[in-house]
């Protein structure tokens, strides 16, 4: 056997490997449009550089039909790659959104750690329905002036609205139930100009958005409950 036909399949085996990997990062962890916006392709590219790249192109260069403890070299290749996928995959997986919390007028996607930073535990999530990440919102009194300033003063005393885990709350099934939540919809889009106001779809209940990679306005989809659009924070403030 040639090297080359070695390694094309060392790199087939890899490849069908990466597709379940791929399955995962994009239907489980990064659901929709959230493997664009929340780091999903950021931790793609350690998979793909480790499982498509590394070890068959290590094979390549190892390969020689009837050299001396080739089959331990090729053993030690395939532990390496092991253990370097399993380590990539690791990163993405403890990186990943676990909830995706509407707080006044922004959805934030929280990972693990960023919950445990502020000492809560992860596992409390778990009483909320739905699959990860939890759809959520933060619950606060229907009065606008009581709402204005617990969302006010949560700034000031450093305990920010989306980790106010006693104010979580499940996003409703119906789309009546949901419309309300989204408070702020008009506010923002009475601040944001004409070129992005062409561009929301029907149905779209806007808010800001913050991960830890970006920053932008998402419509939110009272039908599906799930983010459909997102719109970086490129668009000038509508003039006052």
């Amino acid at each position: 056997m040639s090297r080359w036909k070695a390694g094309a399949i060392h790199f087939s085996i890899s490849l069908a490997i990466f597709l379940v990997l791929l399955a995962i990062i994009l239907l489980v962890w990064y659901p929709g449009i959230l493997f664009n916006i929340d780091g999903g392709w950021e931790g793609l590219q350690i998979i793909i550089g480790v499982d498509l790249v590394l070890g068959p192109l290590l094979t390549l260069i190892v390969f020689k039909s009837g050299k001396p403890k080739l089959k331990f070299d090729l053993s030690c290749i395939a532990t390496v790659q092991a253990f370097c996928l399993a380590a990539g995959m690791w990163i993405v997986y403890e990186e990943r959104p676990i909830a995706l919390v509407l707080a006044y007028d922004t959805i934030y996607s929280l990972a693990q750690q960023e919950l445990e930073a502020f000492e809560k535990d992860p596992a409390l999530l778990e009483e909320f329905s739905g699959r990860y990440p939890k759809a959520l919102f933060t619950e606060l009194p229907e009065d606008t002036v009581q709402r204005d300033i617990i969302a006010l003063r949560s700034q000031f005393i450093g305990d920010p609205l989306y980790i106010q885990t006693e104010r979580y709350r499940s996003i409703p099934d119906s789309a009546e139930e949901i419309i309300p939540i989204f408070t702020q919809d008009e506010n923002i889009r009475a601040l944001i100009n004409e070129e992005l106001r062409s561009q929301l779809p029907m149905g779209c209940l806007l808010s800001n958005f913050i991960s830890a990679l970006t920053n932008g306005y998402v419509c939110f989809d009272p039908e599906s409950r799930r983010i459909t659009d997102f719109f970086e924070f490129e668009f000038e403030r509508a003039e006052e």
